[in-house]
C-alpha cells in the first residue's frame, strides 16, 4: 500500500505530531506501506531526503514558521502545483495528511480536490483542535474526510461537536516504542550523567514539552519555588526553548516570560533548560525522579505521558483534554487541576519523599504502556482505518 502522508514540519523541528510521524511511518515501512511525506524544508528551498525508507519532500510552501494566512493566500497557485505534483508523483492508495484541518482552507481545499480527481480515499489524523474564526472556517470542510482519527476520545468528541460525521471517526490512540525508551539501567544511567553531568546528584523533575505557557512552564516554575524548601538539591529539566514549530512567533515572548521568572524567583540554580536531540530524550527521561505535564489548555493527548511511563517514571498532569484517558490517578501519575502549582508542588513532593511508592508507580506505568499504547499496536489500529477507508471506495 503507498501512502502519500502530509505534515507541517518533521524533525529536526520537534513537537508531538512530529515525533509521532516518525515512529508511524517506519511501523508501516515494515507492515509493507510505502511511504510518501510531504512536509518543511530544512533549507528554505525545495529538497528531498528519506528518513528511516520514509521518501521526504520537503517544501517551503509547508513550513508553517514561514507561511502566514496573507503569505498562503499570495502562495494558493504555487500551493496547488506542488500538492498536485506529490501526491500524482507518489501515487497513492491512501492520502493521510495530519492536522490539515487547521491552518490553511487553501492545502485542504487542494486535498480535497486531489482525491475525487483521482480516486482515493482522504485520511485526516486530528491532533489538535482550536477555537477561533479560522477553526470555524475549517470546519466547513469537515465533510471531505473519508476517514478521521482523533489522538484521543477528547478529540473525537470535539470534532463531532462542529460538525465531523462521528460514523467516520475513529480513536486512534499514539503509541510509542517500549525498546526506546525503557527503564533505566546501570549502562543508561551511566551515559545520561556522561551527557548531562550537571543531572549528578540532583532530584530531577523533567518537564518534556516545549517551553511555552501553554505547556505550563511558568506552573512548574512555580511549583519548584515551593519543592526547593523541602528538597534544596531539586532540578526543574525543561525541553524544547528552539527548533518548534512556530506559527504566529509566540516561541520566544513564551521563552522570555519563564526565563524571566526564574530569574525573578533566584531559581537558576535550580532550573535547567536546553533543547535536547531526539536521542538523548530517553536519557533526561531515566534521570528523571519525576515526570511533570501541567498544561494550560485541553491537551488533546500528550505524547511525553507514553514516554515518561515507558522509562518507568510517574509523571504529574493536570485535568486538561485526554490526558486523563491516559494517567490513572495514584495508579501510574497524579491529576491535579489546570494552573494550580500548589497541586503540582504537593504530589511531586510525595513522589520524592517517597522512593518506593515512585518505583511501584513507575513499573505500573511500563506495565500499562506494554499492554496499550506500543507503537505495533497504534500501527495496527492504522491500517485498519486505510483498509476501511479504501474499501468504501470500492478500492
Amino acid at each position: 500500500m503507498r501512502i502519500a502522508k502530509l505534515h507541517w514540519a518533521f524533525p529536526p523541528l520537534i513537537g508531538g505530531v512530529e515525533t509521532h510521524l516518525t515512529i508511524l511511518g517506519p511501523e508501516l515501512i515494515k507492515e509493507g506501506c510505502e511511504i510518501h511525506l510531504l512536509t518543511n524544508s530544512l533549507s528554505g528551498e525545495r529538497e528531498e531526503r528519506t528518513y528511516d525508507d520514509m521518501l521526504i519532500t520537503g517544501t517551503p510552501l509547508m513550513d508553517l514558521n514561514t507561511l502566514s494566512p496573507e503569505r498562503i493566500q499570495r502562495l494558493a497557485g504555487e500551493i496547488e502545483d506542488e500538492l498536485t505534483a506529490f501526491v500524482e508523483k507518489s501515487r497513492p492508495d491512501v492520502i493521510h495528511a495530519h492536522n490539515m484541518h487547521y491552518f490553511s482552507p487553501v492545502h485542504a481545499r487542494v486535498l480535497a480536490k486531489l482525491k475525487r480527481k483521482l480516486g482515493v480515499p482522504l485520511v485526516l489524523t486530528a491532533h489538535n483542535v482550536w477555537e477561533d474564526e479560522l477553526w470555524e472556517a475549517m470546519n466547513l470542510l469537515a465533510g471531505e474526510w473519508d476517514e478521521v482519527i482523533a489522538v484521543s476520545h477528547y478529540i473525537k468528541k470535539e470534532l463531532i461537536a462542529v460538525g465531523y460525521p462521528a460514523d467516520r471517526i475513529t480513536v486512534v490512540h499514539h503509541g510509542i516504542d517500549v525498546n526506546h525508551y525503557h527503564p533505566p539501567t546501570e549502562e543508561s544511567m551511566e551515559e545520561a550523567y556522561h551527557r548531562y553531568p550537571n543531572f549528578a546528584g540532583r532530584r530531577v523533575i523533567f518537564h518534556p514539552a516545549r517551553m511555552s505557557l501553554d505547556k505550563g512552564c511558568h506552573v512548574s516554575v512555580k511549583a519548584v519555588r515551593r519543592i526547593v524548601e523541602e528538597f534544596p538539591d531539586v532540578l526543574l529539566v525543561m525541553a524544547g526553548t528552539e527548533k518548534t514549530v512556530d506559527w504566529g512567533n509566540h516561541q520566544q515572548k513564551h521563552v522570555n516570560k519563564i526565563s524571566q521568572m526564574v530569574k525573578d524567583f533566584g531559581l537558576e540554580e535550580h532550573v535547567f533548560a536546553k533543547f535536547f536531540p531526539f536521542e538523548d530524550m530517553p536519557y533526561v527521561y531515566q534521570a528523571a525522579e519525576v515526570c511533570v505535564y501541567p498544561s494550560c489548555f485541553e491537551e488533546p493527548f500528550g505524547l511525553v505521558m507514553l514516554e515518561a511511563q515507558a522509562t518507568a517514571k510517574p509523571i504529574v498532569v493536570s485535568r486538561a483534554g485526554g490526558m486523563p484517558e491516559v494517567i490513572k490517578n495514584g495508579e501510574n501519575g497524579y491529576i491535579v487541576e489546570m494552573e494550580n502549582d500548589d497541586a503540582l508542588a504537593d504530589r511531586c513532593a510525595h513522589l520524592l519523599r517517597n522512593p518506593d511508592l515512585t518505583r511501584t508507580m513507575g513499573q505500573s506505568g511500563r506495565r500499562y504502556v506494554e499492554e496499550g499504547f506500543t507503537k505495533e499496536i497504534m500501527t495496527a489500529h492504522t491500517l485498519e482505518v486505510y483498509r476501511r477507508a479504501r474499501q468504501k471506495l470500492g478500492r
